[in-house]
């Protein structure tokens, strides 16, 4: 009697914990949302919100004032008591990589360099650095700082995207398995530095002439989802500034990740961007910037191993950039056209499970760090279009709008990481597909992409005046 008792009464606690751990799935996880995006509330407030933005555009042409500006953001790693007001430390982990090292020395000096443009009053300013991407912690505190002065739409944001640069960034669980322990005095050091970078460009503006052009470098990018068959965005885009003294200013964007150096790196280092940026800065031009464009599903390809296949990237590429820039044909006089737009985005659905279920949005955003307005940026300087992107777009994507653009005159560049960050959009086709891209990085469900990619046309159009 003892035993069926004990038996009937083990039953039980079985059932209440089977039942207990019934409801915690159920309330922890979700299906994937496979709603139609345009029949969703989101995509209906954000073509309000872009419509509105539109109507708002920003057009300006005449003379050209540009502005350089560049400073180092290496911090410096102390034993004794660090003054991070000094940039001063005990220990930064680098960012990007999950597992990656704690910084113990320098390779190369990290810098932020920034390129501001003036055309008949209406400015706006390029902001780039040798990190993984700009936290928006950082992007929130420069724009209060610069309150006044300049306006967070006319700030341009992107990042080289090299994963051995500054952590410690970002709060929540996602901000520290990716850069270590959120330090808020990294931000604040971090938000003073980009702060007196955009006041020394735009306090640098002077008569100056814009050219742009792209070529294009197949023997450095792979499609890292399917490989080699696979289509790539290969075209390095360049814009150049020269100011009527002589100063010369260059940005370079490529879609190849900046991951040639890995988790056995203990040594701060911009990668293969930095040795572009360098190659060019000791020839004949005085800044040189690099912008992470479509990295979303493109890698680096090239010869040798660690820091020697970064040379030789970044060196290669820009052998190909100092081949185009002899060709520049350069205006004074320019058209400028500003659009930003804010756009509202779909629950979370991020942390795979299986093929159909994802953690629940409430947990998911509490793994998160929390973020403000996202906005999508977009520029016209003549001929050139620029739309700078809160996320990593796939170069599959970013194929399709350059070639519609190139088709009605138009060179182009989109770029990533412009203050905030929505993970990996790639194409819907390989939302189901087991890579890091779509399951481990692919947070919002299968129709996002397609999704920002309408917008992406839309904001084009309205930049162009076009039907693309």
């Amino acid at each position: 009697m003892r035993t069926k008792k004990w038996q009937r009464r083990l039953f039980r606690v079985l059932g209440v914990l089977a039942l207990i751990l019934l409801l915690i799935f159920y309330f922890s996880t979700n299906t994937i949302d496979t709603t139609p995006y345009f029949e969703t509330t989101y995509y209906k407030n954000t073509i309000q919100k872009m419509d509105s933005a539109i109507q708002d555009i920003k057009v300006s042409k005449g003379e050209l004032l540009a502005g350089f500006a560049k400073i180092n953001i290496t911090p410096k790693i102390v034993k004794d008591q660090p003054d991070p007001s000094k940039g001063e430390f005990n220990a930064i982990k680098m960012a990007g990589n999950g597992s990656g090292q704690i910084a113990k020395r320098v390779h190369d000096s990290i810098f932020a360099k920034a390129i501001a443009l003036n055309v008949e009053g209406q400015e706006v300013v390029f902001i780039s650095a040798d990190m993984v991407i700009i936290p928006e912690l950082v992007v929130l505190k420069v724009a209060e700082n610069l309150k006044g002065r300049i306006d967070r739409k006319q700030l341009f944001f992107g990042a080289t995207h090299t994963h051995s640069s500054i952590g410690n960034c970002i709060p929540g669980f996602v901000g520290k398995s990716f850069g270590g322990e959120y330090q808020p005095e990294v931000v604040d050091w971090l938000s003073k530095k980009f702060t007196q970078l955009v006041l020394n460009a735009l306090e640098d503006e002077k008569p100056s002439k814009f050219s742009n052009g792209y070529i294009k470098t197949p023997n450095l990018i792979r499609n890292r989802i399917i490989g080699e068959t696979g289509r790539l965005n290969d075209k390095l885009n360049l814009i150049s500034f020269v100011q009527n003294n002589g100063r010369k200013a260059v940005i370079g964007i490529f879609g190849a990740h900046a991951t040639t150096i890995g988790t056995w790196n203990d040594a701060y280092s911009a990668d293969y961007p930095g040795y572009f940026q360098r190659s060019l800065e000791s020839d004949t031009i005085d800044l040189a910037l690099f912008f992470a464009g479509t990295v979303g599903s493109h890698s680096n390809k090239g010869e040798g191993e660690k820091f020697d296949k970064a040379q030789y990237i970044g060196e290669t590429l820009a052998d190909s950039a100092k081949t185009l820039i002899r060709t520049m044909v350069y205006d004074s006089v320019i058209s400028m056209t500003r659009i930003t737009s804010e756009l509202e985005i779909p629950e979370l659905q991020a942390f795979y499970i299986t093929d159909r279920l994802r953690v629940s949005p409430f947990i998911s955003k509490k793994l998160m760090a929390e973020m403000g307005p996202i906005y999508l940026q977009g520029l016209k300087l003549n001929n050139f279009i620029w739309l700078a992107m809160p996320y990593e777009l796939s170069g599959e994507y970013g194929i399709d709008l350059k070639n519609a653009l190139e088709l009605e005159g138009y060179t182009s560049a989109l770029t990533s990481f412009n203050g905030q960050y929505l993970g990996y959009i790639v194409p819907q086709k390989y939302y189901y597909f087991d890579s890091y891209e779509p399951r481990l990085m692919g947070w919002y469900g299968p129709s996002m992409g397609d999704y920002l990619m309408e917008l992406n046309f839309k904001l084009s159009n309205a930049l162009t005046d076009k039907r693309l």
